[in-house]
């Protein structure tokens, strides 16, 4: 006989499909399963532009800008944003402010002394407190100036220097005080020595350096708070300082000049107390600002 025999066929289990961890999975209605993949895995990108010209399409699609930093720069120290600078302009100004009384008389006194060789011509004698504290204050004008020039000067050869404005410019007026008096003293004890009209010497002196305390510091502060002018005002200075050593130089030839002799001490006072000197101040002030910039940092 014949046996029927039915094969009974079990379903055959589908292949094992991996799914990435960032995927879903969805069913769609045919029953076949969706894979959704996110598209910005590693961020977004920095501008996704627009496929589609239609404003009205357009209005499906966004944009992402993501902006980019810029490397920060420091603020560069000048003398208009240096608080020691901008204190010692107000300082000045308020003394010569409180000072300046009867002051173009005086002013005008002082410019005669510095031209008149008569014997009777010595501005201090009859000078008042007012005066002598206008004098001290045009001086101190003229120092502050000075060490500012110098400054300016040593730090084109010394970059670093710009770090340190309020305390160069400090240093630099030191030691224009030092170098003035070091040429009252020596002035003093030469014309004590070859000459009898010492005093009117030194009154030319102390008044034509008092004199040039103001148009220095007009430079100055037009140097400070005019940047583009900085080139022109400080070749205006040297010049002030070259014309304010000239007319010295005119008034002690007037004075001393007597014969022929007396011209060659002439030029070797010219070359031994008004050309040796600057060079010796401006090789000593880059050792000084060397050695206070080196300290500075040491602190």
């Amino acid at each position: 006989h014949s046996q029927n025999r039915s094969h009974i066929i079990m379903p055959v289990p589908a292949a094992h499909t991996a799914t990435p961890a960032d995927t879903a999975q969805a069913q769609s209605p045919a029953g076949t399963p969706e894979v959704f993949v996110p598209r910005y895995i590693h961020g977004f990108e920095q501008s996704t532009p627009l496929k589609e010209t239609d404003p009205l399409k357009d209005l499906q699609e966004t944009i992402i800008a993501i902006p980019e930093g810029f490397p920060s720069e420091k603020i560069p120290k000048t003398p208009m944003n240096d608080p020691v600078i901008v204190g010692l302009v107000l300082i000045v100004f308020l003394l010569f402010a409180f000072t300046f009384k009867k002051g173009i008389k005086y002013l005008g006194e002082v410019l005669r002394n510095s031209l008149n060789v008569k014997e009777r011509q010595n501005l201090f004698d009859d000078t008042t407190v007012r005066e002598t504290q206008l004098r001290a204050v045009l001086l101190i004008m003229t120092f502050i100036s000075e060490g500012f020039c110098l400054f300016e000067l040593v730090s084109r050869h010394i970059p670093s220097l710009s770090e340190m404005i309020g305390i160069g410019i400090c240093c630099g007026g030191v030691i224009a005080f030092c170098y003035y008096y070091l040429q009252k003293w020596i002035y003093t004890g030469i014309g004590r020595l070859f000459a009898t009209h010492t005093r009117k010497w030194i009154d030319s002196f102390v008044s034509i350096n008092s004199l040039i305390g103001i148009p220095l510091a007009l430079s100055i502060l037009a140097m400070t708070f005019i940047p583009p002018l900085e080139k022109i005002m400080f070749v205006t200075a040297a010049l002030i300082y070259l014309i304010s050593r000239i007319l010295f130089i005119y008034k002690g030839f007037k004075i001393f000049y007597r014969n022929i002799l007396d011209l060659f001490y002439f030029i070797v006072y010219l070359c031994a107390l008004e050309i040796t000197p600057l060079f010796w101040v401006y090789r000593s002030s880059i050792l000084i600002y060397n050695f206070v910039e080196l300290k500075i940092q040491q602190l």
